[in-house]
């Protein structure tokens, strides 16, 4: 007796199976129809935005090129500044750190000389300051 329960409990089981596999099939299918339907709606919407666009550059050609160039230009502008890798010039591969730094303290000299005559009256002695 525990053997035929035991078919009859594998063959529920086969129904059930089946019954859950049948049930996959027609959600599927729906799915589908629907995603079939949506790309339609989506295509024919599609088409007449693309006419509505044509019609307007046919309308002003001048004004769609120089609008297209100029989001073109702006596009590229903003990728090249988000992708490119500021680059490392020759000096600051092959020039020693004081060299590099050269340039500040010219900047420091040129201070220094136009305070030159400023500096030289301090130390002279108050009878030659005139």
């Amino acid at each position: 007796m525990p053997q035929r329960n035991r078919v009859r409990h594998n063959g529920g089981m086969r129904d059930a199976g089946q019954t859950t596999g049948e049930r996959i099939q027609e959600g599927a299918a729906q799915v589908s129809q629907r995603l079939g339907e949506g790309y339609g709606m989506l295509r024919d919407e599609a088409g007449r935005r693309y006419q509505q666009v044509e019609g307007m550059v046919a309308q002003t050609p001048t004004t769609s090129v120089l609008f297209s160039f100029g989001l073109g230009f702006g596009l590229g502008l903003v990728l090249t500044s988000l992708l490119a890798r500021p680059e490392e010039s020759w000096a600051e591969r092959y020039l020693p750190d004081r060299l590099r730094r050269a340039s500040d303290s010219f900047g420091h000299l040129t201070e220094s000389i136009r305070d030159l005559p400023e500096s030289m009256r301090r130390h002279m002695p108050r009878s030659m300051r005139g």
